[in-house]
């Protein structure tokens, strides 16, 4: 029925659109990463600034906690395509604990958070990633599998309508 098959690429599109507005969020914070130790100069550029990153740390927290309640909205639509809502119960669980990581550490918890101590946390590339940057490369990884499971979801609603019906 063309009805049904094109609600089911309708719903699966407006589904995977909402993975990839998640999905970019998240990534934002390799860029925010960018901006530890640093501030703005008058000329647009940035300059050093160390040890001033509370405020850095506590926008990531922000942004994370906003991406964990738009995963808990999805996680109620996932459930019209197989295995979806798997992925994005994996990807909200991995926001908690981020969430929780940055929660648990007093370091994290002040305006004057050190930059070793903001890599730590929110630099996924950063060697020592004991404050949160583990948690949320397992985030990403997380993030990148529910987008591509929202992709393919959309290809098979695709595939649906151009497959013959066998009759």
């Amino acid at each position: 029925d063309l009805a049904k098959i094109s609600k089911k690429i309708k719903d699966a599109s407006e589904f995977a659109a909402s993975v990839k507005e998640v999905h970019t969020l998240v990534k934002s914070i390799d860029e925010l990463a960018k901006a530890i130790g640093k501030k703005i100069k008058d000329d647009g550029s940035l300059e050093d600034e160390t040890n001033h990153n509370g405020a850095l740390v506590t926008g990531v927290y922000q942004l994370i906690s906003d991406v964990k309640s738009k995963l808990t909205k999805l996680e109620t639509g996932a459930s019209k395509f197989a295995a979806l809502k798997e992925k994005v119960s994996a990807a909200k669980a991995s926001s908690g604990t981020f969430l929780d990581k940055l929660k648990g550490e007093s370091d994290l918890r002040k305006e004057g958070v050190t930059d070793a101590h903001a890599k730590s946390a929110i630099l996924v590339t950063d060697a020592t990633k004991d404050k949160g940057a583990k948690e949320l490369g397992e985030l990403n990884t997380a993030i990148d599998e529910l987008l591509k499971a929202a992709n393919e979801a959309v290809e098979a609603a695709i595939k649906e309508l151009t497959t013959p019906v066998k009759g």
